[in-house]
């Protein structure tokens, strides 16, 4: 999984996602998208296309993901 994690993060940095990646942007807030790596595993990933820049958030099977995604940014909020 470690490989294709690199993989991704080659081809969003090239702009040069598959379309098989299934490169999704989430609902629950304005800035966090996801990508998927395998069949069960994605990674979450908060975009501030105004820098330029991304945070990963998580990696792991698809709902844990998310949800662990969306409880580091709860914690995380004023």
């Amino acid at each position: 999984m470690k490989d294709e994690l690199g993989v991704v993060i080659d081809e969003l940095r090239a702009g040069k996602l598959s379309s098989g990646r299934r490169y999704e942007k989430l609902a629950s807030t304005d800035n966090l998208y996801s990508v998927r790596l395998s069949r069960a595993y994605r990674f979450v990933f908060l975009l501030y296309p105004d820098s330029g820049t991304a945070l990963p958030v998580a990696v792991g099977p698809h709902d844990e993901a998310y949800s662990r995604a969306l409880t580091r940014l709860r914690r995380h909020r004023p």
